[in-house]
């Protein structure tokens, strides 16, 4: 009776494992995919990089303007060493604090693809850093989208050190689905931070 009931913990405990690393690669791989899909969008851009060329004005104003490839965009340039041509208006903590939770949003697993809305609602202190900030937005989807029957739901970028370049990408970065209204910005920004910085270990960047 006893090694049958180790035969069924282990073959529980197999399953959870196994499940755990589907998991994995499943966000893993649905991540690579969405990026991978940003990038093909702007292959204008990416094109005329490869040819040794300049990317046409057009495009990096358009690519930069949309949301949607604002930070694959800014990868891009970055990487072939040519960021002094994004456009400077949208090279901006807010600009690319935006981008960073759209990124986000847009994975297969979280609102599988940019909100209709978004807005950014307040600029606040990490909790217990107050060399790093969190930018609180708000967004919401139209119908048909699953979503949209919630409203406007909350989403944290960040933590940021503002007195950096700005960047498209922070460890924090994350949305719970809740109702903008029901928290405070301060309690929406200690949710978070809690979820996914405190609760992984995962230190916010320090002031350099």
């Amino acid at each position: 009776m006893l090694k049958m009931v180790l035969y069924v913990i282990g073959g529980f405990a197999a399953l959870v494992a196994a499940f755990i690393v589907w998991r994995l690669y499943a966000t893993i791989a649905g991540g690579s995919r969405a990026y991978k899909a940003r990038l093909e969008a702007i292959a204008p851009v990416t094109a005329a990089l490869s040819a040794g060329q300049q990317p046409n004005e057009a495009d990096l104003q358009r690519f930069a303007r949309d949301r949607t490839t604002r930070q694959v965009l800014h990868d891009v340039l970055a990487d072939a060493e040519k960021l002094q041509l994004f456009p400077k208006e949208f090279l901006t903590w807010p600009a690319l604090a935006e981008a960073n939770l759209v990124a986000w949003l847009c994975h297969p697993n979280e609102l599988q693809g940019p909100p209709e809305e978004i807005e950014l609602m307040a600029t606040l202190p990490a909790p217990g850093a107050a060399n790093t900030h969190y930018f609180l937005f708000r967004y919401r989807t139209h119908e048909p989208h699953w979503a949209a029957k919630d409203g406007w739901m909350a989403g944290v970028a960040g933590p940021y050190d503002l007195t950096a370049p700005p960047a498209p990408y922070g460890p924090g970065t994350f949305s719970r689905f809740e109702g903008f209204d029901s928290r405070t910005p301060e309690e929406h920004v200690r949710a978070h931070h809690m979820l996914v910085i405190e609760r992984q270990n995962v230190p916010p960047p320090e002031k350099k």
